[in-house]
């Protein structure tokens, strides 16, 4: 029962992650020369902090290691260059080239994370 409420609440900080993260960007290509309001810079960060705890839970609870388990550490390592790409959009001139490739990556990254996530493949 636990293990469920600890994925689920997983999952839901996800799809919140990917919410703002995606609010942000628009934000930001509607109104480029309005910087985003206070929330929209904190809140990512409560929910990531959550997102965090909740997988450092996982493990906890699944006895998986992200050095032996090839699908997650992965995972982990397309967190972190994800990461880093949302921290490149975010400080690129909204609207430039920069801007949308790191946009752009930073969801394929997120698409392969829930890809792996889902389908755990085995290499």
């Amino acid at each position: 029962m636990q293990y469920l409420i600890v994925k689920h609440s997983h999952m839901f900080f996800v799809a919140v992650t990917i919410l703002l993260f995606n609010v942000r960007f628009f934000l930001l290509r509607a109104n480029p020369e309005k910087p985003l309001a206070g929330v929209w810079k904190a809140l990512p960060h409560l929910n990531d902090t959550m997102l965090l705890f909740t997988a450092m839970w996982l493990l906890k609870l699944t006895h998986l290691s992200i050095f032996t388990v090839h699908w997650l550490g992965l995972k982990v390592l397309l967190v972190l260059v994800y990461i880093g790409l949302g921290m490149m959009m975010m400080r690129a001139r909204p609207r430039s080239g920069k801007f949308y490739a790191a946009y752009a990556l930073a969801m394929l990254c997120v698409a392969t994370i829930v890809y792996l996530a889902r389908f755990k493949p085995f290499f």
